[in-house]
Parts: structure tokens; sequence; C-alpha cells
């Protein structure tokens, strides 16, 4: 799972492709590249910072409405009499605002 986890981070940042190893040999292949080159390991750390502030994955803002707007659904549909069920959380979602 950690793998997993990992593996959709560093596609979250843009940098999956270089950074997610297939296998043991690819891991250490990839470590040792970055190690002896001091410039490609630069550039992924610059490219990393610069998405930093635009990237979804560090929008604690934007995470937070989304999970208030997930309680405001679940407490909608409880309210109604339903019972638990599947739901997709959109953003702007005029039907289950976050700050209502």
């Amino acid at each position: 799972m950690a793998t997993r986890v990992a593996g959709s981070l560093c596609l979250a940042t843009g940098v999956g492709e270089e950074m997610i190893a297939s296998s043991m040999k690819d891991y250490e292949e990839k470590a040792v590249s970055l190690a002896l080159n001091r410039a490609k390991l630069q550039d992924l750390t610059d490219r990393l910072k610069g998405v930093r502030m635009s990237c979804p994955l560090f929008d604690t803002s934007r995470w937070v409405r989304n999970l208030e707007r997930a309680y405001f659904k679940m407490w909608n549909i409880y309210c109604s009499g339903q019972h638990p069920q599947h739901f997709k959380v959109t953003e702007n979602d005029s039907e289950f605002p976050y700050d209502q």
C-alpha cells in the first residue's frame, strides 16, 4: 500500500514518470543516478518546489472545503432518512455547499 501511495503522490506532483520505480533494481538505478548527477537532482527538487504552491495535492484549504462538503452531504443524507450511500464530492457543488 505504501508504494501505491508514494506512486500516487509522485504522479500528483508531475514527477511520477521520473520517480516511480518498477523494481528494486530500477529503484537502485534511479537513486544512484540522482546521487551522481547533482544537476538532475537539483532540477527535480526545483520542480517539486515549483508545483508545491499550485498543485491540488498541497492545497490544504481546498482539501478542507471538500472534506466539509462531504460532511455536509453525509449529514443531509442522514437527516433525510436515507441509508448510507456512496457519493462524489465535486467542486462548487451548489446542492451541498460546504459553508452553510
